[in-house]
């Protein structure tokens, strides 16, 4: 025995190297998902150091030109490189060409026409600034690239408006803003291109990077004896997994989407797709060992093993711009293979990751066919343009602005206003940092506002201070020198963490700035974080009075909501009229979103004061309830994809009417008393009927008469 735990372990370490993490969630993996439920995003797979040395040069040549020349009023120059290099999508050149010429055309006259209102005095400064952030947040209404060029322009007008000037100064401004775009522009897209789908694969690869944990994890428990409740942990996986696959497909649903017929685009869609499938298969798995009550079995042991080396091969894959597709599908006939040498779960487990990874290996060969044959080697073909990102077909002056946007709108702009007012009667310098501040922290709802002004807050005050360090120990032609890697770093995190981003951002915003008009110190430093401490409370402050945006559910709404897509999959899985694996694929996405939601919803209720509710701890026991009936599903789906068992319409009918009914439960609306009688239920459905029971009848006191919304 002794002999054969060392050899196991000895083989647990090979697959630690290959993959290149530990087994056991990490601290920085662990604190990861305490963030995320939190709506903190941290993506450390997304650093962009190309993209950061790239706008290094682009800032770093208009600030040596500043100094070179004798002018700095040429750090416009340098704020406008860096902007255009913020704004730029991602994706084919088309659209990105797009996004940052409309961005230079738009920050140009910007630039000279608020420099110049500013010049007029407050009396034209004040209205001007208003319907210009007004005009900049209707961009939210167009989709992601739109609201990043609103979002952009806004605040260079905000920041040209703190910089009054006569109309031939104003003109002169808006010329050096122009040159510094175009020079971005020409490094951006022309001189130094990047790979469009890089990020698309690194979140993809970061993705099967989770469920590798999570396999290592039921990996580790399977082999340490009796099974251990580990909720906290396992939930933490699915929301971290959940996440980021609804997020991935998002961003290919996002960048390229004019590529509607792009087969890499096809290609990166089933790389999302087969890592959904793995992730039931790890459910399903996770679900068994659970109902085992014991350690796992040999069989069961083994087939994790086989599945992280998949998972580990399949990520390598992943990351290249061409994946060997031959190799993916040998990996996946071995699976198959393998599934006929075990049996239960494990051998469903084993053949649905066996026919992802045959599906994702059939998408990478027309893939590769269809670029090498393309005529122009870009993988275009004649389908023609694709909407899958959301946004309405046809020029954007016939789309129609939606509601929400415009009363976002008018929040930010009213917003602005205030917050440029209070710097103005409290005397403080640098009023633009606070008016910064409202643009980039207000969002349409104050739930992410709130994590969004506390990111941006920390960042400031530890930026500040590291301006000032700098600024007080080094000489100005070494921190002249500091803004090539403060401009890289800044552009390099962007998309890892808005924390440090805004950290990096403050500094180089900073040394840019004093070149024009020198200032350092600790009490630079203090008045530059106070000012963007002001404008992020400003912001939220906004978000909560000015026409708030609630959704229509509550917390019980919530949870209603997650047990009703949670009972709806079961019964599609379980129905045999219901034959399209496409709409029990959608159910089971809706259910892993809903009961996201509601985990999310139920911690953000913690730390808003409820943290010791005993409400909140019966809502844990639904939740956990829900992951159950989570598992019993998709061990269902990977029954019946195996024939192994016959789908029961009455049991489907009856799924669906007790999903229903304990949904009208929570929500208020329904009867008293369990909704079922749960004798003849399996034990996952009955514990889930017993939880949302005595949910209900403990009447919600301190979350739903509360009225409060998530």
């Amino acid at each position: 025995m002794p002999a054969r735990d060392a050899m196991r372990d000895r083989g647990r370490t090979r697959l630690r190297r290959l993959f290149g993490a530990p087994a056991k969630a990490s601290r920085a993996a662990r604190l990861g998902h305490w963030l995320g439920m939190r709506a903190i995003l941290v993506a450390p797979e997304q650093v962009g150091l190309r993209e950061g040395l790239r706008s290094a040069i682009a800032v770093g040549v208009m600030m040596g030109l500043a100094t070179a020349w004798g002018r700095p009023l040429m750090a416009w120059s340098a704020f406008a490189a860096f902007w255009t290099c913020l704004v730029d999508p991602g994706g084919p050149r088309r659209p990105r060409l797009r996004a940052m010429v409309l961005f230079g055309i738009v920050g140009t006259v910007l630039a000279g026409l608020m420099s110049c209102v500013a010049g007029m005095g407050l009396a034209v400064a004040f209205p001007m600034l208003a319907t210009v952030t007004f005009l900049c947040g209707l961009a939210r209404g167009h989709g992601a690239a739109a609201t990043q060029v609103g979002v952009l322009a806004a605040i260079v007008g905000v920041v040209a408006v703190c910089y009054p000037m006569a109309p031939s100064g104003a003109l002169m401004l808006a010329g050096l803003f122009a040159l510094g775009a175009g020079w971005a522009l020409a490094i951006c897209v022309l001189a130094w291109p990047v790979d469009p789908y890089a990020p698309a694969r690194r979140a993809t690869a970061a993705l099967l990077r989770e469920e590798a944990g999570m396999a290592y994890d039921l990996l580790d428990r399977a082999g340490a004896g009796p099974a251990q409740p580990a909720t906290a942990r396992v939930g933490a996986y699915r929301r971290a997994i959940r996440a980021r696959i609804e997020r991935t497909r998002g961003m290919v649903g996002t960048i390229g989407a004019e590529e509607g017929g792009s087969p890499v685009r096809r290609a990166l869609s089933a790389g999302i797709e087969a890592g959904d499938r793995i992730f039931v298969a790890l459910i399903a798995m996770e679900h068994d060992r659970a109902a085992a009550h014991g350690s796992g079995r040999p069989a069961d042991r083994r087939a994790l093993r086989r599945i992280v080396a998949a998972i580990v091969r399949t990520r390598q894959q992943v990351l290249r711009v061409d994946p060997d597709h031959v190799r993916m599908r040998r990996l996946a006939v071995s699976l198959r293979r393998q599934a006929r040498t075990v049996d239960g779960v494990a051998a469903q487990a084993l053949a649905v990751c066996g026919d992802a990874l045959q599906e994702l290996a059939d998408a990478w060969e027309r893939a590769a066919e269809a670029v090498a044959g393309a005529p122009d080697g870009g993988g275009r073909t004649p389908a023609g343009p694709s909407h899958a990102s959301g946004s309405p077909p046809g020029p954007w002056w016939r789309r129609i602005v939606l509601p929400h946007a415009a009363r976002h709108a008018a929040r930010l702009s009213v917003a602005v206003v205030v917050a440029y007012g209070l710097t103005i009667l409290l005397g403080l310098p640098y009023a633009y940092w606070a008016t910064m501040a409202v643009v980039v922290v207000m969002q349409p709802q104050a739930a992410t506002t709130g994590p969004r002004m506390v990111e941006r807050m920390l960042g400031s005050v530890a930026g500040g201070i590291m301006a000032a360090i700098l600024g007080a120990s080094l000489p100005m032609a070494a921190t002249l020198l500091l803004i090539f890697p403060l401009a890289a770093a800044t552009i390099a995190l962007r998309s890892v963490n808005y924390t440090l981003f805004v950290l990096f951002l403050t500094p180089l915003f900073v040394l840019v700035t004093d070149l024009g008009s020198p200032g350092h110190g600790w009490g630079v430093a203090l008045a530059r974080a106070v000012d963007n401490v002001l404008g992020s409370v400003v912001g939220l402050l906004g978000c909560l009075v000015l026409w708030p945006e609630r959704t229509v559910a509550t917390f019980p709404g919530r949870l209603a909501e997650a047990v009703g897509a949670n009972m709806r999959y079961l019964a599609l899985v379980a129905d045999p009229a219901v034959s399209d694996t496409a709409r029990i694929d959608a159910a089971r996405r809706d259910a892993g979103v809903a009961s996201t939601a509601a985990e999310i919803a139920r911690q953000r209720l913690r730390l808003e004061g409820l943290r010791r509710s005993a409400q909140l701890d019966l809502a844990a026991d639904l939740l956990l309830a829900l992951r159950q009936v989570a598992g019993m599903a998709s061990v269902a789906w990977l029954e019946r994809m195996s024939g192994q068992a016959r789908p029961d319409g009455d049991r489907a009918a009856a799924y669906a009417a007790i999903g229903a009914a304990m949904a009208a439960r929570l929500r208020g609306k329904g009867p008293a008393g369990p909704p079922v009688d749960g004798t003849d239920l399996p034990s996952d459905i009955a514990h889930l009927v017993r939880a949302a029971d005595a949910y209900a009848v403990s009447g919600a006191p301190a979350v739903r008469d509360s009225g409060k919304r998530v």
